[in-house]
């Protein structure tokens, strides 16, 4: 397995945090807010039973789940730009062919895909990133950067989700959120680094990380609250 590097630096070479805090408040509100408003606008037009529609967000929440260890593994290893640029692009590309289903079956397998994706762009995703390029106080003082910028989500793309559908339809706003996902993808996520150098840690290191880590995943549960309630 490989040992990451923990940096000194306040920043990455080629994409801000402030950048990277843009992409993560557009990931929450395209992969994660659009669902409720989406679904309603799709209710009223095939005459969908409520209760079927919104099993496609448990199924939703169940493979981002799922994907989590293996995406978390995937990132610890030095993949963090190629998973988040990935699932961005890929999310986009789901969405586009959202914008075309007609049958509640298509409805969930376009969920389930963003589901997956979540695992990919969200919090936990990019959390792993910062943690494993910074020591422990840099990455806390981001990852507070970071959740202040998915906290504005809601109160961003509810609106414009629900601007987007007065003056067009779903279909419309599902071609929308995937030209932002794919934008994100390429213009920030892709800009994060490759890999970062690697050596093994050091025993303080380990400790400094075992620490990180636990700041973080508590960072993640709060925040996952924040935006329940939210939604």
């Amino acid at each position: 397995m490989v040992a990451l590097k923990l940096t000194g630096a306040d920043a990455f070479d080629d994409v801000s945090i402030g950048s990277l805090g843009f992409a993560q408040l557009c990931s929450w509100g395209t992969l994660y807010y659009s669902f409720p408003q989406l679904a309603d606008a799709m209710m009223a037009e095939f005459s969908w039973v409520k209760s079927e529609v919104y099993g496609a967000l448990t199924l939703s929440f169940l493979f981002s789940a799922l994907a989590a260890i293996p995406v978390g593994q995937a990132i610890d290893k030095g993949l963090g730009r190629q998973v988040m640029t990935g699932a961005s692009v890929f999310a986009g590309l789901l969405f586009l062919l959202g914008s075309q289903l007609s049958a509640l079956w298509s409805f969930y397998v376009v969920f389930a895909g963003i589901g997956l994706l979540q695992a990919g762009t969200l919090y936990e995703a990019v959390f792993s990133v910062i943690a494993n390029h910074f020591d422990v106080a840099t990455s806390r003082r981001h990852i507070t950067t970071l959740t202040l910028w998915g906290g504005f989500a809601a109160t961003l793309f509810i609106p414009l989700i629900e601007w987007l559908l007065l003056v067009g339809n779903w279909r419309q706003v599902m071609i929308t959120l995937a030209g932002i996902n794919i934008l994100v993808g390429l213009l920030i996520y892709r800009r994060l680094p490759i890999s970062v150098q690697p050596r093994a840690r050091t025993e303080a290191e380990r400790a400094e990380h075992k620490v990180g880590a636990s700041v973080e995943k508590n960072t993640i549960s709060e925040s996952k609250k924040i935006h329940t309630r939210e939604r």
